[in-house]
């Protein structure tokens, strides 16, 4: 049985502040995902500890377990609609190539329902008032984290990449604030090195973005925004197109709050690549 239809069946049985979150629940499953019980409380106008009563009172442990049954029940949804390709292909006589690329697009369209517009356009206006953006992936998630890292750089100022076993990484820590944003890529739940950065950034008041593979992630209880993009039906190898289209889809929404200083810098930026490149090709001949 879905958490929708689980929903309707105990309705009834529901205090009536309990019965305020079922309807909000129903009616914004993409907002709980992407927000805490005290957010989803406060649009459902509702204190917090409703929220978790209502999780108890569903036979559910906790919020996350919620959270985790409406993101099944909505990739449930999405299993059912047949995705059409945007250009025709015998089933026959497909290529691998394109059987993959079309799994990709249908990934990514099913991460959509997922992911809530607010909890987007809060963390890209983060990003774009923020007087340092730093970026942290350890392991696997460190080359997603240098990719952000160095696409950012071209479009703003003060962009750091967090490295763990950097000289510096305790000066950089304690240079955050309330007016540093912290992108924070955890994939790995045994990075204790992420989760002692995510606490200390939290302690001085930093906006935390939280891109995560499962909503059980350890950072999770540290973000300003938590957007999990892991599917458990997903291999590592599924969720990489996924992340890229949201990256962009972030970074896009962050140019948008005022385009024009962007592409200033940008046009900026890459005159200074040009020149730095000039000045070394100069060197080169100096010396040869």
């Amino acid at each position: 049985m879905s958490i929708n239809e689980e929903i309707k069946r105990r309705f009834v049985r529901l205090s009536k502040g309990q019965r305020k979150v079922a309807q909000f629940v129903m009616n914004n499953p993409s907002v709980v995902i992407g927000n805490g019980a005290a957010e989803v409380g406060r649009q459902a106008n509702v204190s917090e500890s409703t929220v978790i009563r209502f999780c108890y009172a569903m036979d559910l442990s906790g919020y996350v377990e919620l959270q985790d049954e409406i993101r099944s029940y909505l990739m449930t949804q999405n299993d059912e609609v047949s995705f059409q390709p945007t250009y025709s292909t015998s089933k026959g006589n497909a290529s691998n190539f394109s059987k993959i690329m079309q799994r990709d697009i249908q990934n990514i369209q099913d991460t959509i329902h997922l992911i809530s517009d607010n909890m987007l356009r809060k963390s890209s206006k983060w990003m774009h008032e923020a007087d340092n953006v730093y970026i942290l992936g350890t392991r696997q998630a460190a080359s997603i984290a240098n990719w952000l890292s160095s696409t950012l750089k071209t479009l703003r100022p003060n962009v750091k990449q967090l490295r763990s076993e950097s000289d510096d990484i305790v000066q950089q820590i304690n240079s955050m604030g309330e007016h540093t944003t912290l992108i924070v890529f955890s994939w790995d739940k045994h990075s204790n090195d992420i989760q002692t950065i995510v606490e200390i950034a939290k302690k001085k008041k930093a906006k935390i973005i939280a891109i995560t593979s499962s909503a059980l992630s350890s950072v999770r209880e540290y973000a300003s925004a938590l957007f999990t993009l892991g599917m458990k039906k997903q291999s590592s190898l599924d969720v990489i197109p996924v992340l890229f289209s949201f990256l962009h889809a972030l970074i896009e929404e962050m140019v948008s709050q005022d385009k024009t200083q962007y592409e200033k810098y940008q046009q900026s930026y890459e005159l200074l690549e040009n020149n730095l490149l000039f000045l070394d090709a100069a060197r080169e001949k100096q010396v040869f």
